[in-house]
């Protein structure tokens, strides 16, 4: 088996609901890291498993909608994050 990593980040802006979340309430930041990794069972024709450069291209313009955002003021985006991060804590 052969895997290429390639890694980026995003920077969001939100505020969470409910006393239980105390100071987070307010309007806040996060940082993410997203680690995305491209397996395959053989390498191609040219001895790759991906171009490098396209994966981190290809990565970048998923995250690029939610980079720099309030997802106060996106609840659209907040879903998707959301779906995102319950998708990988269930792994």
């Amino acid at each position: 088996m052969f895997a290429v990593e390639v890694r980026d980040h995003m920077m969001i802006a939100h505020s969470f609901r409910g006393a239980v979340f105390g100071p987070a309430q307010a309007l806040h930041g996060a940082t993410f890291v997203v680690d995305v990794a491209f397996i395959a069972q053989t390498l191609d024709q040219n001895g790759i498993v991906v171009d490098i450069g396209r994966a981190y291209e290809v990565l970048k313009s998923v995250l690029q909608p939610l980079n720099y955002r309030n997802l106060d003021d996106e609840p659209s985006q907040r879903r998707r994050l959301r779906f995102v991060i319950e998708s990988w804590q269930s792994r």
